[in-house]
Parts: structure tokens; C-alpha cells; sequence
């Protein structure tokens, strides 16, 4: 389980991050550069776009939460949005939902940040 393919595009002020294939130990660090690139950019609003992720690992769960609050204490957030009822059940066993906003699309993402 080692293929992972990330897209970034802008989405209105926000940027999408596009996950495809599985996010695991052995490539957690490719989501984690594309995060820290977005950051470097300035870049604080961040949709995370699980629509076509088949798998998500602890390692991949620990990107997320590591970066989370430094993009609320600048004043962003990372959203996560089209889960399958598969991830979306990890997160859920972890007691994650809470803490995060999670939107069943990138267009309701997208406005999640001006609502």
C-alpha cells in the first residue's frame, strides 16, 4: 500500500488538496510536504479532499493533526471533505469529527470558511 498521488488546486481562497490511492507509514511524508509547501506559501485555508483515498493509515491521521492548530492560530483551518463512509469511520473511531469540520463536498467546504 505505498501509491499516493497528490493534486493541489485553488478553490476561491482556499486551496484543495486531492488525495488519491492510500495514505500510509511509507508515504505520509509526501502529504506532509504538500502541507508544509501550502504553508510556506502562506496558503491557511486547506481543503483536504478524501474523495478518492481508499485508505488512511495512523500516519496519515498524525499529518493532519500535527498542522491543524498552527493553521487556526494563523487565523485558517483545514477542512476535510468526501469521505467515504470507510474513512470518515476511522476518523469517527478516533473521537476526530469533533475537532474538525468535515463537509460532504469541496463546494460546501469552500464556503464552510465564510460561514
Amino acid at each position: 500500500m505505498t501509491n499516493l498521488e497528490i493534486r493541489s488546486e485553488p478553490k476561491g481562497d482556499a486551496w484543495v488538496i486531492r488525495l488519491k490511492g492510500f495514505l500510509d507509514a511509507h508515504n505520509h511524508g509526501l502529504f506532509r510536504e504538500a502541507v508544509e509547501e501550502h504553508l510556506q506559501k502562506g496558503h491557511r485555508r486547506l481543503i483536504v479532499d478524501f474523495s478518492e483515498l481508499a485508505y488512511i493509515g495512523s500516519s496519515g491521521i498524525e499529518v493532519i493533526l500535527s498542522h491543524i492548530q498552527p493553521l487556526r492560530d494563523g487565523g485558517g483551518d483545514m477542512i476535510l471533505c468526501c469521505m467515504s463512509p470507510k474513512i470518515y469511520k476511522v476518523f469517527d473511531l478516533l473521537g476526530l469529527p469533533s475537532f474538525f469540520t468535515i463537509c460532504p463536498t469541496v463546494e460546501e467546504a469552500s464556503r464552510a470558511f465564510h460561514g
